[in-house]
């Protein structure tokens, strides 16, 4: 009688081995960087607080901050009026063109902020936006500026509302679809009706939901710069990279460290609000989808709120991006003849676009592979390994969520501008980009990876054990290939979040680094005009609307849903 083999545990290589790979890469990358800017800014030949005094004691910079916490709170709100009235006529009533609404959702969320500002600017401009002229030739206004005008902080909240939108609509889509109907029937059979039942059932189990999606949107309203920059508003990321120019890390790492402390805290209501989610499942592992109400005339409202948001979040600012990009010249309008391809041929035809383009795309490329590979590492030891350390692995890898781009890039350029690290040069070259980029989406790789384990039973890895094999052959033979779509998934959503990259490129780019965000914003400051930059921004779009539909095709292969 032969002896039934036992199964191995751990890893042929130690059980620790891949947690220090993990924590030693997410300490390099998170880390020491935020660690050693906090420890710049509070240090100055012993410890001072003279670099936050200086903040403080300066009005401009407290003018940036409250504009950051306006802009940021007024995205919050907004999204959460105009989202979850979207979230609700998606998941749970008869409005029409549930599909475009959806997909439009997830366009927004992924296609580059900056160019809905450029589209907008082109658009509402003060002096010679269509809209103004317009306007004032429908009214015969005799003013030469205005009415509208998307230089303030109102129209930077606009630019920036889809982005919000989209965090509130794909945070609450599911979990309205998660909602035992039962609940809202029994409400309904003991005589409340439809209205009170929303207050009193459906309102109450979404509040962790919507409280997620409006922190969502209120980060990332603080982490923006691309907009605030075409607007030439005064906000805390381009105060940031203002003190960079002149050279006072200080005053730089001082404003990094009190923007990080603003987004951090919205992060940590986030993380609790997601762990009170758990208390407010009525039941787990069960979808209730597919019942919709039919509302009469009131779900009109829903696709009239729909189509709204599908025209002022991509119908009206690509589409008049596109008639702009394909203008001879933008001061003869819409008369015959100024119709040509050549901003297209212009663009195409650059060089130092077509260098940029090469640059973005090896980067974004780099960038997504180790990103992949590192996720999945940190994801199977956060929740295969019994390692008691391996939470800390999680909360590393989710810190990147609450750094913006331009903190991060303040953060590595102190670093690698001081010793020991400017021995290696980096600054300015293809090597700090990368680190940024990988840094920047790492939370992707990992979030993603851990969703896809946490679905897939351990009773495959189990038996491979038993039939002798170990860990890490059951890894490369078993795991491996049955997270293969989510692999590639989270690769090709890396791949169009890096591709457009601002913040952090615009700080950390050298003169033969440019990016392609970079480029555009060169292109856009009067290299190359209003028409060549809307060629540029559609083909970035084009672009990046045709990764996302690859990833969609996979994620849906692979079992995950994107958006609602």
């Amino acid at each position: 009688m032969s002896a039934v083999a036992q199964p191995r545990s751990g890893y042929p290589i130690g059980p620790l081995v891949p947690w220090l790979i993990g924590f030693l890469c997410l300490s390099y990358l998170v880390a020491i960087p935020i660690g050693y800017m906090a420890y710049d800014s509070l240090t100055d030949g012993g410890f001072t607080l003279a670099a936050y005094r200086e903040f403080f004691d300066d009005p401009k910079l407290r003018v940036a901050m409250r504009n950051s916490l306006l802009v940021a709170a007024g995205v919050a709100v907004l999204s959460v009026l105009v989202g979850a009235p979207l979230a609700f006529g998606v998941a749970r009533t008869n409005m029409r063109g549930k599909a475009i609404v959806s997909a439009t959702m997830i366009v927004s969320l992924v296609s580059p902020d900056f160019l809905l500002a450029m589209a907008y600017i082109a658009l509402a401009g003060p002096n010679v936006g269509y809209f103004n002229l317009a306007l004032r030739r429908v009214f015969d206004l005799d003013i030469m500026s205005g009415p509208l005008n998307i230089f303030t902080l109102w129209g930077l909240i606009f630019t920036a509302l889809p982005h919000g939108v989209s965090y509130v609509f794909l945070t609450l889509v599911p979990a309205l679809r998660n909602v035992d109907p039962a609940l809202e029937e029994a409400s309904r059979v003991q005589g409340a009706g439809a209205l009170q039942t929303l207050r009193d059932v459906t309102l109450p189990l979404m509040r962790p939901a919507l409280m997620s999606g409006a922190l969502l949107a209120f980060a990332g309203s603080l982490a923006m710069y691309g907009p605030p920059h075409m607007l030439r508003l005064n906000v805390l990321t381009i105060s940031i990279r203002e003190s960079l120019i002149r050279l006072d890390f200080k005053g730089a790492s001082a404003a990094s460290i009190i923007l990080i402390l603003m987004s951090l805290v919205a992060l940590v209501v986030y993380r609790r609000s997601t762990r009170q989610a758990e208390r407010f499942r009525t039941v787990g592992g069960k979808s209730f989808g597919g019942r919709d109400t039919d509302l009469g005339w009131v779900g009109h409202a829903f696709t009239a709120l729909g189509i709204a948001y599908v025209l002022a979040a991509l119908i009206v600012p690509y589409g008049g991006m596109l008639v702009i990009s394909l203008m001879k010249s933008v001061g003869l309008g819409f008369s015959a003849g100024n119709w040509s391809f050549d901003n297209y041929r212009v663009v195409f035809a650059d060089p130092a676009v077509r260098a940029a383009a090469q640059l973005s795309i090896t980067l974004a490329a780099s960038a997504a592979t180790l990103v992949a590979i590192l996720g999945f590492l940190v994801a199977h030891v956060v929740v295969r390994s019994k390692i008691p350390a391996r939470s800390l692995l999680d909360y590393l890898s989710i810190i990147p969520l609450a750094v913006p781009g331009t903190a991060l890039a303040i953060a590595l350029a102190v670093i690698y501008l001081n010793p020991p690290l400017n021995m290696l040069g980096l600054y300015g070259s293809f090597g700090i980009l990368f680190v940024a980029y990988i840094t920047r989406f790492v939370t992707f790789g990992v979030r993603t990876s851990q969703s896809a384990l946490i679905q897939l039973s351990p009773e495959f890895e189990e038996a491979s054990r038993v039939a002798g094999a170990n860990g890490l052959t059951t890894v490369g033979f078993i795991t491996l290939p049955m997270m293969r779509q989510t692999f590639i998934y989270t690769w090709l959503l890396v791949f169009v979040l890096a591709l457009p990259e601002l913040s952090a490129s615009i700080i950390l780019k050298g003169i033969h680094t440019q990016t392609l965000s970079t480029v555009l914003l060169d292109i856009w400051n009067g290299n190359g005009g209003l028409a060549q930059a809307c060629a540029f921004g559609m083909t970035m779009f084009v672009s990046v609307a045709t990764i996302l539909g690859a990833a969609a095709a996979l994620s849906r292969k692979a079992g995950i849903r994107m958006g609602g």
